[in-house]
Order: C-alpha cells, then structure tokens, then sequence
C-alpha cells in the first residue's frame, strides 16, 4: 500500500462498527448461495487487474465471508488475519505491494500459508449510507502494483456490486409485497376484476369466479360488458347522456363516463351468472393510474349483496441485470472531449463500437432521448467545472433496441495540464425502471384496495411486528397499529369472547393463530374499543414468500354488530312476549279445561265441539309459549341443570308411562325393546323433555294401529337411545333444516299434527349440554328412527 492510501486509512476511520453491522445484515446476504450475477464481477475484477484471484468478501464481526470467488476454494476466514479488515476501515483502495514487506502482513498465517498472499488491492463495498460492507478485491502471489486504470476499474465495479446488493434486496422487498398483496386479496370476501383501458377483463381473484360461475380463463380478454345484461346498459347510458348532454354508448363507456368527474363510481348492477341467472352486487369501479397518473386500466370490485366473496390479484417479479459500459473521458476546456476507453458494453447501451467516439461525442449524443440532451450536457458541465463526481440518469434511443434507461456514473481525475479524466460506468437500468413503475402501480393498488374494502385489514410481519391496520380497522380498535408484542394484542386492542365479558385469550387471538401456521375461518369476536362493543367474524392466514418461508400472516374482519343487534332484539322480543302470555294462556286452557269436562254443568252439545277445539288449541299455545321460553333460558345459558349419575332403564321406562295418553290419542302403542344396562350422568328433567318430544313426534306421525319402538344400544363408550316410527319418513328437502328453530314441513299433513317448530331444536341443545349429539336416519315411505346418544358415566367429563 503506498505512502497516500495509508494516510487516508489513519485519518478515515470507520469506528461505528454496530451501525456497519446492522447495514451488512440488513441485506441478508450473508452465508447465502452463490450466484452467476456476482462470480460475473469476480471474474471481471481478475481480468481487468490480471491476478489469479479476486474475491467478494463480506466483514462481520468475527470473520470475512466470501459471496463470490476466483482462484480460491475457501469460503471464509478470521476476521482477525482479513486483509478485508483493513480496507474497510478506509474510504478508497487499500493496496498492498508485498506482504512479506509488510510489518502488519508479514507475520500473516495467510501470508506464510497458503494461499500466499504478496499483493493484495481491496476496493470497499459501500452502501448509500455510507458504511463499509466489504471489499471487492484481487490477490496475487507475487508482489506487484495495479496501474491506475486497473485501480479506477476496480472501484467501479465495487460499486456496482453495492448497486447489484440494491437491486437485490428490492427484489425480495417486492416478492414480500406481493405476497402481501395476494395474501390480503385471498383473504377479503369482494370479487375483483381487473380490465384493460378498452375493457376487457385482465384478471380476476377466485371470489370473482365463485361469484361469476366462470373459471379465470374463460374470462380473460373477454369484455366486461359482456356479464351485464344489455338492457341495464342501455339504461345507464341514457341517463349518462342526458346528464352529460352528449351521446354517451351502451358499452364499457357506460361505465367509465362518471369517473372524469368522480374519481370512482359506485352503483348497484346486476351481473350474469355463468348458468344465466343474475347476481345483484355493489360495483365500485376506479381507475388505476401509475405514478405520472397514466390510466393502465381499470379496478372491479363487486361485493355481493347476497354473498360476499374473497379478493385476489397477482403481482410480477422483476430480475434486474446489470450490463454496462466502463469509460473514460478526456475533458479539456474549450474541447467536446473524448473517449480513451470504452468497454464493449457501448454497443448494448448505446448500439455504438468504441472506436465511434475515440474523438468524437456526437455518435452517442445522437442517441440520447432529445427530450434529456440539455440536461445531459447541463449536468456534465456542472460536474465539470467543479470537478465532483457525476451521476445522471436518462434515456436513449437504441437502434435495435428502442427507448432504453441508462444510469451514468463517473468520477473525475484531475490531471497535471488542467483536463480532467473522468472514469466511469453506464449500466442499462430500463428492468430497475420498469420494476419500480410496477411496485408503484401495485402499491397504488394496494392502497385503492384497502380504502375500498368493506372489511377491516390487519397484518403482521414473522416476528408478530403488526405492520398494517386499514382505515377500517383502525376505527374498529380505536388505535393504529402500534409495537405491541403479540401476546398482549388481545388486552391491548380489547378483544373478548362473542359474549362480551370474557377476555379472549392471548393464543386464541386468529392473527396470532395464522402467525403460527393456522389457517381461521369465520372466528367470532368482540371488540370492545369504546363503550359500543363491535362484533366481527374474523378470517387470518399466514403469509409465505415465494421460497416457502413464513413472512408475516394477515387478518380480515368483517362486521356483524348489526346482525347480532337484531338477533338480540328478536330473542327480547320472543322472550318478553312469551312470558306476558304465559299466565293468561295458562289461565284460559285451565278455565276451557274445566268447562270442558262438566265440572260447571252440562255443555250443549252443539258447543261441546266447539269447546273442545278451544281447549285444543289453547293446550298448543301454551305448549308454543313453554317452548319459547325454554329456548330463551337456553340461549341465554340461564337454564339450570342438575346432573346425577342414574340408570338408563328406568329413566326410559318412566318416560313411556308419562307418554302413554299420548299414544293413546293417535291411536298408537309404545314398545321398550332391549334397553341396554348403561349408567348416565344427566338431568332427568330434562332428559325426560327429550324423550317426550321424540316420542310424541313418532306417535304423531306413525299411522293408527303401530308401535313406535323405543331401544337402547351400548358401545365402548357411549349409549344410543332410538325412537323409531313406521310413519312416511323425513323428507328430503327438509332434512337440512329439521332441528332448526320453528322448523316444520310443509306438507298439509305435517300441518294437520300441529307442533311448535320448536321440539327438535330445544331436544338437540338439551343433548348437547349434557355432553351428547342427537341425529335421525330415514327412508321415505318407510319411517323414521331419530336417536340420541349419551356419553357413559364412567366416561364422562366433569360438567361445571
């Protein structure tokens, strides 16, 4: 190393070794594969310097890594022995001539071993903010000296390497956007559509094909119009046109007219399922403009009215290359200048030979853009004159290749006579360009469709850093999101059970789920940000990167406090409603009861009839209003059960003799067959409701003169009890809905039994609370056997 490079190291020390450190990692380069884009410099490097080795070496804090290599098998080495070391403590290239000579090489296991190190050049890797990365450097085994175009090439392709490091963590930075991007649209439950500037259908996310009825491919190039019904198009278009006053088509334009003055339109269509049925939705379109608000197409989202559907769109990845030209240009005032050297990359940048512009700048400022020539030479004469390095970036007019960006950088040389060497590179940055309008325009995207959900958005990256809240979310929690460790999101942002006063614990929040690899489907939670507490179903996934790890994982919440209101205002409802009948109920089927059978005198016989269908009826709405009640103390959790370990038998015994009159009124007998020795711990009470709402079900349905069988069977760990009838069965366009809440067929013969709609549905939560699961088997015309089973009393699990 000469006389100048080591007073520059003494005097340019780069002793915030924590920030150099956390620069290095933040490129997550370290210890990863090798790669053609960076053995190209290694190779280049050795052959512009002529040495047999050149390496990209990476400092950290205990040793020196090598990206890439030339001449050497080895993958790293101590941090100590580096020469690496050294060069990043400076600010240009450490050079040194002959190690043995050296007093701080000479005693070097690398110097003394192999691999024999005498001459060694290392020109600093320097990120845009200034710290010293590493070295692209060369070796050789003997001593030796680099000539100054050797040095100056080095020092440009270091920085090409800095830039090839840039370009490669923007491309990660937008895989992980893009995962981000389809994460959150696979996740949301709004169809969207993505068109051309003309209208036709670019792509579109599988909620939209779920709701079309279409698969993606049959769609693409297709117009959009084509899924509205024309008439509706016509419509729109007349009225667009009478507002406008000018003719506005029955086409997409009928679409995009009030965006010019709106921004976005949002109005109700009708769109044409695939089977030809229409499917109402709220259609918001908006334009998609890039970052110089050019119109690149159009935005669908269609949230369907009756159905809501997920979002997804897709993202490219870009690779960026680095082609370029190293030079050097000769100014002299007064002179245009010219170029002594230039690599045969001008031909890929500029479509020229070196030898074009040896002694004459008008070749290649003949294929600059016209629009940039001014500001070309306005920047070259501001460097120029104070003497500083020059970077610019414009565009050319490549012969074969068209338009292209360029990026050019050079540093100047002052030179004894007064001129100026100016040394260089010019890289071909038309990918990076293209690469940074697309990440803007999916950007734009992103943003548009957070704004134009209708659900709240949350994400977090893999260490469970919350990095997005949406406008909605946002107003939901009360609060942005904020450095909260994962654990405590759940009493940070106040989430509770659905029911409110229980919190929800810190493992079952869905975005710490999905964190962990669980995918959550429609999970229900309260939110109790405020004093109004807010209901939402969430839905979380996690989110991978395109090389499979885990970056993150994303949450949509949709709102449901309205439906829970009125679900909670119909239970009030039935249940106020319920109790103010019961007494008044009671007291006209008791007062019609003893009417009814003579005790306050003889009844015509003309209203005999008459009062025995009152009575009748007065029996099933007092029935209607216990079982409305029952339900009510059941959704409201306040129905009291008292659990006892019995035998079976007996209990059912019992309920055949409290169901005989029953029977007896349809004309229908009841037969226990094999009841099984089993030991259950239930209710009685409440167990003896069940059976008497399958038993009078069978009795009702069975024709007059058959025996409905009532049996018991026990398995290893549980006991099923059977009802079976000989009635028509359980239709099928019923089965689906038979143990929901006031659900009965249809049929007039179902009718003419009467019943509440209530029976089946309280049976199946009574089961169920005493830890059970009720069913039914049927064959039409061949009746029906509905069962329930029990789990043994050994068996069991304590019920609190």
């Amino acid at each position: 190393m000469d006389a100048r490079d080591a007073d520059a190291q003494d005097m340019n020390p780069h002793d915030n070794e924590p920030s150099r450190l956390a620069a290095l990692l933040r490129y997550e380069i370290l210890d990863t594969p090798d790669e053609h884009d960076f053995d190209d410099f290694t190779q280049l490097a050795a052959y512009i310097c002529e040495t047999p080795i050149a390496l990209i070496s990476l400092v950290d804090d205990r040793r020196q890594w090598f990206k890439s290599r030339v001449g050497l098998d080895v993958s790293e080495t101590p941090r100590e022995i580096a020469f690496c070391a050294h060069t990043i403590q400076g600010d240009g290239i450490f050079e040194v001539d002959d190690a043995r000579q050296d007093a701080r090489f000479a005693d070097n296991p690398l110097v003394t071993a192999g691999p024999a190190i005498r001459f060694y050049a290392g020109a600093p890797l320097t990120s845009p903010d200034g710290h010293n990365l590493g070295t692209l450097c060369v070796i050789d085994r003997v001593p030796r000296t680099l000539r100054p175009e050797q040095r100056e090439a080095l020092s440009r392709l270091a920085r090409q390497v800095i830039r090839l490091f840039e370009e490669r963590l923007l491309t990660k930075r937008f895989a992980e956007q893009a995962a981000l991007q389809h994460a959150i649209l696979d996740s949301a439950t709004s169809a969207v559509l993505v068109t051309q500037t003309d209208g036709t259908v670019a792509r579109l996310n599988p909620a939209a094909e779920r709701l079309l009825g279409y698969p993606a491919e049959t769609l693409r190039g297709r117009p959009f119009t084509t899924l509205f019904a024309a008439a509706d198009l016509q419509r729109r278009a007349g009225a667009l046109t009478r507002e406008s006053q000018r003719p506005i088509a029955a086409d997409f334009s009928a679409l995009t007219a009030p965006l010019a003055r709106n921004g976005s339109d949002v109005r109700e269509w009708q769109l044409r399922h695939r089977d030809g049925h229409l499917v109402p939705v709220l259609l918001t379109l908006s334009p998609i403009l890039d970052g110089e608000q050019r119109l690149r197409g159009y935005l669908a989202i269609a949230y369907d009215l009756t159905l809501q559907a997920q979002l997804q769109l897709r993202l490219q990845q870009i690779a960026a290359q680095v082609p370029g030209m190293l030079f050097q240009f000769h100014w002299r005032k007064g002179t245009a200048g010219a170029f002594p050297y230039a690599s045969e990359g001008i031909e890929q940048i500029f479509g020229l030979r070196p030898e074009q512009i040896a002694d004459d700048l008008r070749p290649i400022f003949a294929v600059v853009h016209p629009d940039d020539r001014q500001r070309v030479l306005a920047t070259i004469r501001e460097a120029a004159g104070s003497v500083t390095p020059w970077h610019f970036e414009h565009r050319v007019l490549h012969p074969t290749r068209g338009q292209r960006w360029i990026e050019a950088r050079a540093t100047p040389l002052p030179q004894s006579d007064g001129s100026v060497l100016w040394h260089g590179l010019v890289t071909d940055i038309t990918e990076r360009k293209a690469q940074q309008a697309e990440l803007d325009k999916q950007q734009e995207m992103n943003r548009r469709l957070l704004e134009a959900l209708s659900e709240g958005v949350i994400a977090c990256d893999a260490q469970g850093n919350l990095t997005l809240f949406n406008d909605l979310a946002r107003q939901w929690h009360g609060r942005d999101a904020a450095p909260v460790p994962p654990e405590q999101w759940a009493s940070v942002y106040r989430l509770y059970q659905p029911d409110e006063q229980t919190p929800l614990a810190p493992d079952q929040v869905p975005l710490f789920r999905a964190l962990h690899g669980e995918r959550v489907r429609n999970m229900e939670l309260a939110v109790l940000a405020d004093s109004t507490p807010r209901h939402v179903l969430v839905s979380a996934d996690p989110l991978f990167a395109p090389d499979g790890s885990q970056i993150g994982a994303v949450a949509v919440l949709h709102d449901i406090t309205e439906r829970k209101r009125i679900e909670r205002m119909r239970r009030e409802f039935v249940a106020t409603v319920s109790h103010e009948l019961r007494t008044p109920v009671t007291s006209i089927a008791g007062s019609l009861g003893l009417i009814s059978s003579g005790v306050m005198g003889e009844i015509p016989a003309h209203l005999q009839e008459l009062l025995d269908i009152a009575y009748q009826n007065s029996q099933r709405l007092s029935e209607l209003v216990n079982d409305l009640l029952d339900m009510d103390k059941l959704n409201a959790g306040q129905m009291r059960f008292e659990f006892r370990v019995q035998a079976l038998q007996p209990l059912l015994e019992q309920a055949l003799r409290s169901n005989a009159g029953y029977a007896q009124r349809y004309k229908v007998s009841y037969r226990l067959s094999n009841p099984a020795d089993a030991l259950v711990r239930v209710d009685a009470l409440r167990l003896q409701q069940v059976l008497s709402n399958l038993l009078s079900n069978a009795a009702k349905y069975s024709p007059p003169g058959q025996e409905v069988e009532l049996s018991s069977v026990r398995s290893d760990e549980t006991v099923r009890v059977s009802v079976r009838d000989r009635g028509p069965g359980v239709a099928e366009a019923f089965r689906d809905r038979i143990f929901q809440k006031f659900a009965q067929a249809d049929s007039s013969d179902s009718r003419q039994r009467g019943g509440t709609g209530l029976g089946l549905a309280i049976s199946k939560e009574l089961v169920e609370r005493m830890g059970g699961r009720i069913g039914f088997d049927s064959t039409p015309g061949q009746g029906a056997c509905f069962w329930f089973e029990l789990p043994l009393a050994d068996r069991v699990k304590e019920i609190t």
